[in-house]
C-alpha cells in the first residue's frame, strides 16, 4: 500500500467543516498547554490563575488536562543517599543461597531481581534498586521456604 505525498494538504478550513473540528480545538488547546508548560520553569502554579476564573469550557479542558502528580520528577534521577542513608541492598547473597533449594523456578527469578538490583545501584537508580532489592528478598525466602518444604516432605516420604 503507498502513500500519496503528492495530495494537497487541507487547510485549517477545511478541518473546521468536517467532523474533525473538535479534535482541532483540542489538539490546539494542548498545543497552548504544552507551551505554557515548557516556557515555566516553576510548578504548576501557573495554571492556578486559570482555576480561579469562571469556568469556560476552554478552561474546564485545561484544567481536566492536567496531571495531579509532577509529570517531570519521574524523569529525574534519584538523588544520592544522603550520609545518614546507606545505599540499598540489592540481597545478592540472599539469592545465591536460595539456588541451593530445589524450588528453581523462583530462586532463579530472584537470583534474576538481585542482579537487576545490583545494575541499578551502579546506575544509580536508588529508588528502583531497592525496590527490585525488596522483590529479590521477598522471591529469595520463599524460595527457601518452598526448598525446605520439598526437603522435608521427600525425607518423610522416603522414612515410610
Amino acid at each position: 500500500m503507498a502513500i500519496n505525498t503528492d495530495a494537497p494538504h487541507a487547510t485549517d478550513a477545511a478541518l473546521q467543516s468536517t467532523d474533525f473540528g473538535d479534535t482541532q480545538k483540542l489538539l490546539d488547546i494542548s498545543d497552548k498547554q504544552l507551551k505554557r508548560e515548557l516556557n515555566h520553569t516553576d510548578s504548576d502554579t501557573h495554571f492556578a490563575g486559570s482555576l480561579k476564573e469562571e469556568p469556560t469550557e476552554q478552561s474546564v479542558v485545561i484544567s481536566a488536562s492536567v496531571p495531579r502528580s509532577s509529570s517531570r520528577a519521574s524523569f529525574r534521577c534519584a538523588s544520592p543517599p544522603t550520609p545518614e542513608e546507606r545505599e540499598p541492598c540489592s540481597f545478592m547473597w540472599v539469592a545465591v543461597m536460595s539456588c541451593f533449594c530445589p524450588a528453581v523456578p523462583i530462586n532463579l527469578f530472584a537470583l534474576y531481581f538481585a542482579h537487576m538490583s545490583r545494575s541499578m545501584i551502579q546506575a544509580k537508580d536508588y529508588d528502583g534498586a531497592r525496590r527490585l532489592g525488596r522483590l529479590a528478598l521477598l522471591l529469595s525466602l520463599i524460595a527457601i521456604v518452598v526448598g525446605l518444604a520439598i526437603i522435608i516432605y521427600l525425607l518423610m516420604t522416603e522414612l515410610k
